[in-house]
């Protein structure tokens, strides 16, 4: 007979089935000292965390092409670990095509990273990214906050066939703006990364969603590793369900 996943958060016993982290970074955030790489894929090994998707805290704050060598540096090291997201911003619309043309020809990259700095996701500026995303077949992440996507909903529905992921999804107590945009689009997908779980927002989104839209990612090192797989393995959920959420369904979005 199979341990429920709960005991594994119980024991902490390092997982042993398919967990993809579609949500971390390398480089240290604000006053956040991240511990080294080794460290975090030594972290990644002891909780059981196969594959790990980053971005650079660099081009978070605007150095776009550093932070994703950054990020392919990263990937270099660990291969079949760590992967990269190429991170474009809008700040920079000139800078958008030359630099996903340039990160891709890297095969470590899979998928494109973008923050809320100030340009709506929906603004024109960003189309070359999202006809970008539809001609590689790549999946995107993006930074949202309390149920304020910036458009980003509309840019899954002018886009069907790329994934969009929301970042955070759930933050700030916003459930129902996040169930009711994964709703009307199937390509939408809610990404648990936060820093704490919000009451029954798990069990919540998959009652009202389903497994087949929920991601899940660990925003390490600003975040614990451990931590963020806890609120998924004592979720009031089918163990089948946090499969699929740990795992799963990112697996499938990246073809990993």
């Amino acid at each position: 007979m199979k341990m429920p996943l709960i005991e594994y958060g119980r024991t902490g016993r390092t997982l042993d089935f398919p967990v993809f982290d579609v949500h971390a970074h390398v480089g240290n955030f604000q006053n956040v000292c991240a511990p080294s790489l080794d460290k975090q894929v030594a972290e990644m090994d002891r909780v059981g965390i196969q594959v790990q998707l980053v971005s650079s805290i660099e081009s978070i704050f605007g150095d776009i092409s550093r932070g994703n060598d950054q990020a392919a540096e990263a990937a270099a090291r660990y291969p079949g670990r760590i992967f990269a997201y190429c991170q474009i911003s809008a700040c920079y619309p000139e800078l958008i095509r030359t630099e996903l043309e340039r990160c891709f020809r890297n095969p470590v990259f899979k998928g494109i990273k973008v923050y809320q700095v100030g340009v709506r996701y929906d603004d024109p500026l960003f189309t070359p990214a999202w006809e970008f995303a539809r001609e590689q077949k790549l999946p995107v992440l993006a930074h949202t906050w309390g149920g304020d996507v910036t458009g980003f909903d509309k840019v899954a529905e002018r886009f069907p066939e790329v994934a969009f992921l929301a970042g955070h999804a759930g933050s700030g107590f916003a459930y129902q703006p996040y169930v009711d945009m994964a709703k009307r689009l199937p390509n939408f997908y809610l990404d648990l990364t936060y820093s704490r779980e919000h009451t029954n927002m798990i069990e919540y989104f998959v009652e009202q969603v389903g497994a087949g839209q929920i991601v899940w990612g660990s925003d390490a090192p600003t975040f614990s590793i451990s931590q963020q797989t806890g609120k998924v393995l004592y979720a009031r959920i089918p163990d089948d369900t946090k499969r699929a959420i740990l795992g799963g369904t990112a697996f499938k979005l990246f073809k990993l």
